[in-house]
């Protein structure tokens, strides 16, 4: 008789069907956020690592260019000066093209990462 009852129910089997794709729909988006959440935080501290880094080398090579100048001006404050304006050229071509590179790079970073999946048949 139970058997007879449970073959005969598929209103309650469809209601099981349904919660438990639903369940494996939410963990399949727990998961692609867990990785998309990795992969940020990892370019994140990749990134911050480069920071450092990239400041330190540029802070030597300020360092050297401007002995260099001095050197080759003959005046300490001048090779210092145009050093400078060396480094102020170079921020106001950063802030010219500020939306190139500090904008629409990792803009097309994060929609690549969080889109790309989905189209290339990972994310169905």
């Amino acid at each position: 008789m139970e058997d007879r009852n449970q073959n005969n129910n598929p209103l309650g089997d469809l209601f099981s069907s349904i919660k438990c794709y639903i369940d494996l729909r939410i963990d399949e988006i727990k998961l692609a956020l867990a990785e998309n959440l990795a992969k940020i935080f990892s370019r994140i501290i990749f990134f911050f690592l480069l920071f450092i880094l990239v400041g330190v080398v540029l802070g030597i090579l300020a360092a050297a260019l401007g002995s260099w100048l001095s050197a080759a001006v003959g005046d300490r404050t001048l090779g210092l000066l145009i050093t400078a304006g060396i480094f102020m050229l170079a921020i106001l071509i950063l802030v010219l093209f500020k939306d190139r590179f500090l904008i629409n790079s990792p803009l097309r970073m994060f929609l690549r990462m969080f889109f790309d999946d989905r189209q290339n048949g990972k994310g169905k």
